[in-house]
């Protein structure tokens, strides 16, 4: 497909004529190199604004787009720099009104090429401008072509949600994503506070729910808790939820409670062992370990199926001390004062939590739900939909992170292929990341696995911070699409650098609020847009600092 197509398509059936191309006519490619195209423009006079068929063309601004007249198609791009020499003679001529001997020169960068059978753009394939190709102002028609063929997944048969944006220099022009876009190797949006982030969040997740897909919601402020009607249901951890102690591994126990992992860990791994024990025997008492004869301890433990997972969680400040007890060289098992001084550590810290946090009610609360009951109900669609607040149960310690890491291992671990595919949402996901421990290992494994792995069985993420610097590195790289809000600090932009081109690197500081970058690996290239604010009601604003 050539230019002249190009124009005449544009026409209507009445008026095909009326897009006349030398009317958009700029200039000629004079130089080409490994980055940049260089256009002489025909002369000064062709910058000038102009309205053209109800358009209003600038083009003597720029980030308008172009095209490119070249042998193997027509290529799009957008301008990058315009300029004048600034010389003497030029300012003589422009003081002499002779803009006809003046030439500006435009720097421009490719984006994409029409293809000539599906009428849509495509990624350029190496394919360049060349010298003395011709170069036009691209009409609205096609810009609105261009963007519509932003998606490399537009040949999967799937429906795009409702618009929740607008192109960051055209309002006029909606742009509306396939979820495969935007969740086929998860999303996060990042941002600092008051860049319009959650607001982002909550745009998605609205077109995502009037799309009819599946979605659980982990809310650790409770800003949610009324942006949602029927179609999600709600569960308050450590209100009208709990968790069953049996549901969380040994390692999930030790992460929790902070054991170190030279006396403590294997302490608090025996100790809940005997108290699985004292579970599966009715026994309502810590298991007493001191003198016993070592071989009927073992042979006790051993008797555990991986079905006796239950224990008793106000048992365990108890049985704790009981692991102090090691054998004596006869077989009989005695105190030992030093490890009990390193176990009462621990024992405190416990009754510390239990005191002081949501723990009491969260795991020994007589509650009408069940975390797990409600995760089994969301996977066989019993429940459409699942928000699960946890902003009761102290979401800023390791409560949150061994919340999020039960959620995510049990949704792995169960989902079949019979279940319907979802979204997992996670506001604020750096409260439950961390980078690494000292050991270079991840705290939290869950999330992890279903960043790496989640996808094959239907799981997708979006999740949100305003610290990438603080998500885990392996989380962030698993992320293949990001929709970036102001930040500003230099450590926040270097941990995004790599999703980043040149142009949102160096804009991504200016965004005002509710402007945003979106980059992703099923785009042609990078995108600024406006984004909808929601009509749900959404709790994310401040206190005023004024007299009422």
């Amino acid at each position: 497909m050539n230019i002249d197509q190009v124009f005449w398509d544009l026409g209507t059936s009445s008026s095909k004529h009326s897009l006349s191309k030398e009317n958009y006519y700029l200039g000629t490619v004079s130089e080409v190199s490994k980055s940049i195209v260089k256009v002489q423009a025909e002369n000064l006079s062709t910058l000038n604004s102009r309205i053209l068929n109800g358009e209003n063309l600038t083009p003597s601004t720029i980030n308008f787009l172009v095209l490119i007249n070249n042998v193997k198609g027509v290529l799009i791009a957008r301008v990058k720099q315009n300029a004048i020499r600034d010389t003497d003679s030029i300012h003589t001529l422009m003081k002499q009104g002779m803009y006809s001997k003046i030439f500006p020169e435009i720097i421009v960068e490719t984006l994409a090429l029409l293809n000539p059978d599906t009428e849509n753009f495509d990624a350029t394939n190496f394919i360049n401008a060349g010298v003395h190709d011709k170069v036009y102002v691209a009409p609205e028609k096609i810009i609105q072509k261009y963007y519509a063929s932003l998606e490399v997944t537009k040949n999967i048969d799937e429906f795009p949600l409702q618009a929740f944006s607008s192109l960051g220099v055209d309002k006029s022009i909606r742009l509306a994503f396939k979820p495969v876009t935007l969740f086929s190797r998860h999303m996060m949006i990042i941002g600092t506070t008051g860049s319009g982030k959650s607001t982002s969040a909550l745009s998605i997740l609205d077109k995502m729910l009037k799309a009819h897909i599946k979605i659980l919601i982990i809310d650790p402020t409770g800003e949610y808790a009324d942006s949602f009607d029927s179609e999600v249901t709600n569960r308050m951890l450590g209100v009208d939820t709990n968790i069953a102690s049996g549901s969380l591994s040994i390692t999930q126990w030790v992460e929790l409670l902070s054991a170190s992992p030279g006396i403590q860990a294997p302490a608090l791994m025996n100790a809940i062992e005997a108290l699985r024990f004292q579970e599966k025997n009715c026994h309502a008492y810590e298991y007493v370990k001191t003198n016993k004869n070592i071989s009927l301890v073992q042979k006790d433990i051993a008797s555990l199926t991986r079905k006796d997972t239950s224990f008793d969680l106000g048992l365990l400040e108890k049985q704790l001390p009981e692991e102090a007890a090691v054998e004596n060289g006869r077989g009989i098992l005695k105190v030992d004062d030093f490890r009990l001084k390193n176990i009462r550590l621990l024992a405190d810290r416990l009754h510390q939590k239990l005191e002081t946090t949501k723990l009491q009610e969260l795991f020994l609360g007589t509650l009408p739900y069940s975390l797990i009951d409600s995760l089994q109900q969301f996977l066989n669609d019993n429940i459409h939909s699942l928000r699960i607040d946890t902003s009761e149960i102290g979401s800023n310690d390791s409560t949150g992170g061994m919340v999020v890491d039960l959620i995510s291992n049990y949704l792995f671990e169960n989902k079949s292929e019979e279940n319907r595919a979802f979204l997992i949402f996670i506001d604020e996901v750096h409260r439950y990341t961390e980078k690494e421990t000292d050991d270079g290992n991840e705290n939290y494994q869950g999330l992890i696995t279903l960043a790496r792995e989640g996808r094959k069985k239907g799981i997708y993420l979006l999740l949100t911070t305003q610290s990438p610097n603080d998500v885990s590195t392996v989380l962030l790289g698993q992320m293949g699409t990001l929709l970036i809000h102001r930040l500003t600090q230099p450590n926040e932009i270097y941990a995004i650098n790599n999703f980043l081109d040149e142009k949102g690197r160096e804009s991504v500081q200016r965004l005002g609020q509710g402007e945003a970058i979106l980059t992703s690996v099923n785009l042609l290239h990078d995108v600024q847009l406006i984004i909808d604010k929601s009509d749900r009601s959404h709790h994310n604003g401040s206190p005023s600092l004024e007299a009422r």
